[in-house]
């Protein structure tokens, strides 16, 4: 996994006009707004922001937007849509947004950044049981050796996770699990 993938985050955006402002609570105004996720089965882009949003309103996001659920299909076109206000508020990756208004793609000042959730592990890389009967005993270890120990930036680039990777474990995953579980979205 990445460095940063153990904390996480997701933004929760909206449009300038809907007169929402920063806060370090969860964003209750968000209610009765058109919202758009990201990717269905994204993590930062649907499952923590539906977790959150159950937690901090108690209601289903389609209860609490007072629509059905949209998926915009990726964090940047979950910020684009805000921006453009075709949608009033979404969720995105932190990443996403940070790197979109450094380059200059996305104004923050339209899309303005509401609510910033708790942090939560994330991506990571996982090697199928069956490298180690394809390529020897210990190949696992090996792999994640050489993974965690890649300093080549181009090669950290290639992943998207410039600033290193470190060694992941089931028991850091334990959690998302069980959110994914409870959202019904593993059996």
């Amino acid at each position: 996994q990445g460095q940063i993938d153990p904390q996480f985050r997701s933004y929760f955006v909206a449009h300038k006009n809907t007169g929402l402002t920063p806060s370090a609570d969860f964003p209750l105004g968000f209610a009765g707004k058109t919202f758009t996720f990201g990717s269905e089965r994204s993590t930062s882009g649907r499952l923590m922001p539906e977790a959150f949003i159950r937690q901090f309103s108690g209601k289903a996001p389609a209860d609490f937007f007072g629509s059905a659920n949209s998926f915009s299909g990726g964090h940047d076109l979950t910020a684009k849509l805000v921006e453009a206000g075709t949608f009033q508020t979404g969720a995105l990756n932190f990443k996403t947004y940070d790197s979109m208004v450094a380059a200059g793609e996305l104004d923050p000042a339209i899309c303005v950044k509401i609510w910033t959730t708790p942090p939560y592990a994330d991506y990571n890389w996982t090697a199928h049981p069956e490298l180690e009967t394809l390529f020897g005993a210990g190949f696992t270890d090996r792999l994640q050796t050489a993974l965690v120990n890649m300093s080549d930036a181009d090669l950290l680039r290639a992943v998207d996770r410039g600033e290193g990777l470190i060694p992941a474990s089931n028991a850091d995953f334990e959690s998302i699990e069980q959110v994914a579980r409870e959202l019904g979205f593993l059996d």
